[in-house]
């Protein structure tokens, strides 16, 4: 039963973590949730730093970081929203 449970706790995490990446894609740039800020009980002890990429002016994905609620905002922050800046910018070059 004990198994049964983490199973669908871990489901149940996974679905709230693409529910947050899903509001992530209407953004424009990063969104930052720490801990209790993303909605959801399953990552009240996380945060997640994500930016979408896009290709042709349309969102295609988002990237992001999971991380600890205390980690190295400073870094984080400025490496996700360049990653995502340059991964828009390869699909468009494979036009």
């Amino acid at each position: 039963l004990q198994k049964l449970r983490e199973i669908f706790d871990a489901f149940k995490a996974k679905q709230d973590l693409l529910e947050l990446l899903d509001k992530s894609m209407q953004a424009k740039g990063v969104s930052i949730f720490i801990g209790e800020e993303s909605g959801y009980n399953a990552l009240t002890d996380c945060s997640i730093v994500t930016a979408p990429y896009e290709r042709d002016g349309l969102c295609v994905g988002v990237l992001g970081v999971v991380g600890p609620t205390r980690m190295p905002y400073e870094k984080i922050i400025p490496v996700v929203d360049v990653t995502a800046r340059v991964l828009g910018h390869a699909l468009a070059a494979l036009q």
